[in-house]
């Protein structure tokens, strides 16, 4: 009886003591998470499906991702695996994009090189059978300084040291551009997409790094906790991306094998296949590290960057495939202060508070506090939830903790 009274009376405790813990520390303005890029393209891909569209009525969707104005996607079934040519009309043959892609019969169309403000002409050729289509795109929406270049081919010329990354045709038309601005520098991957920065930027270092298609499909993307400094170099297995170190990522899925230590700040990344090394530079030096014996050897030198101008349309037969994005974090818990923090009820916000201007954002990855905040300020983020206290101290304008072993009110 004894014990059981004893029993009784600690729950008891324990159910008081939350509740009193509850009513003394808890959230009174609610935080709306921001959805990730990945998250809101899972709704658009909905929307491109074949099923009940035929080569006759197709779904011809413009623009499917938000941010490529001059691409497109055409999806339709038919009831025999058939291959289908498209060709995309331009002013002469060096304008004129044509591809054929594999037999099947759920079938995907990307539609690259569409001319802006335009009623583009399409033919979707299967067994000898041509249908024409008009596609109808928009003017220009975002201002580009566009260059003149010399192109006597049918490839594209990539441009991406404007804020909007765009390509020229022969004639110096502008046949693909994305509507967003990307602090970092662009460039092409072996397998034809892009690799560059994510939108959240914080202290002037983007968050991350994304894979995209010409159509604007985010296939994957890597929270760095350092950020990402804007270069990359590739094996044939592996990213090597340049952060405050080099992360060595595996491609098919996302893990890190290895990070490679940096004692300076480099912007730019290089790999050399032969000597199996990769070479760090900046505008003053050059730190070659030996991917066998990971021996790093510097030298003073000026900085090469390194791009690709060319781009390709169509580089495979392959159907196109509406894959589900993937995002990896390669993230660590936010280091916690040791400082001593008792606090009892902080409900009340008091004029000290307000000249600050705090702004809190909360994403999938991250909780980001802003404000008129310098590292010379006494200034802590305390997370209370009952039983659970997380203390930070605030530095920068921009702090940032991850969202790793955080959750609650």
């Amino acid at each position: 009886m004894k014990k059981l009274l004893l029993i009784l009376s600690l729950i008891f405790i324990i159910i008081s003591t939350t509740l009193i813990g509850y009513k003394i520390i808890s959230a009174t303005e609610e935080i709306k998470e921001i959805p990730n890029e990945i998250t809101l393209q899972k709704d658009k891909d909905n929307y491109i499906t074949p099923y009940g569209y035929t080569i006759d009525n197709p779904n011809i969707i413009l623009n499917p991702y938000n941010i490529s104005p001059l691409t497109a996607i055409i999806s339709f079934t038919t009831k025999e695996s058939v291959p289908v040519t498209i060709t995309i009309k331009g002013k002469d043959k060096n304008s004129t994009y044509t591809n054929t892609f594999n037999p099947t019969t759920n079938h995907y169309i990307p539609v690259y090189g569409l001319y802006p403000d335009y009623k583009n002409e399409i033919l979707l050729t299967i067994n000898n059978n041509t249908k024409t289509f008009y596609i109808e795109t928009k003017p220009i929406e975002v201002s580009i300084n566009k260059k003149k270049v010399d192109n006597n081919s049918n490839k594209l010329i990539f441009i991406s040291e404007d804020n909007y990354p765009y390509a020229l045709d022969n004639n110096n038309d502008i046949r693909w551009y994305l509507t967003k601005k990307y602090t970092k520098k662009i460039d092409k991957l072996e397998n034809n997409n892009f690799l560059l920065s994510t939108d959240n930027i914080y202290n002037n270092i983007p968050n991350g790094a994304l894979e995209i298609d010409l159509l604007g499909k985010i296939y994957k993307q890597y929270n760095l906790d350092n950020g990402y400094y804007g270069s990359f170099t590739e094996t044939k297995n592996n990213y090597y991306i340049l952060s405050k170190n080099v992360i060595e990522i595996d491609k098919q899925n996302g893990d890190v094998f290895n990070i490679i230590e940096l004692k300076d700040k480099y912007n730019n990344i290089t790999y050399e296949k032969e000597s199996k090394t990769i070479k760090v530079s900046n505008n003053t030096k050059t730190t070659s590290i030996s991917l066998d014996t990971k021996k790093q050897t510097t030298e003073t030198t000026s900085n090469k960057e390194i791009s690709t101008p060319i781009l390709s349309l169509y580089t495979t037969k392959d159907n196109y495939k509406i894959l589900k994005g993937q995002k990896y974090n390669i993230l660590t818990k936010t280091k916690q202060t040791t400082e001593k923090i008792f606090l009892i009820n902080y409900k009340n916000i008091d004029n000290k508070y307000k000249k600050y201007n705090i702004k809190y954002t909360l994403t999938e990855d991250n909780f980001i506090v802003e404000g008129k905040i310098s590292n010379k300020d006494n200034i802590y983020l305390i997370l209370d939830k009952f039983l659970d206290k997380k203390k930070y101290k605030l530095n920068n304008k921009t702090n940032i903790i991850n969202r790793v072993d955080l959750n609650g009110k």
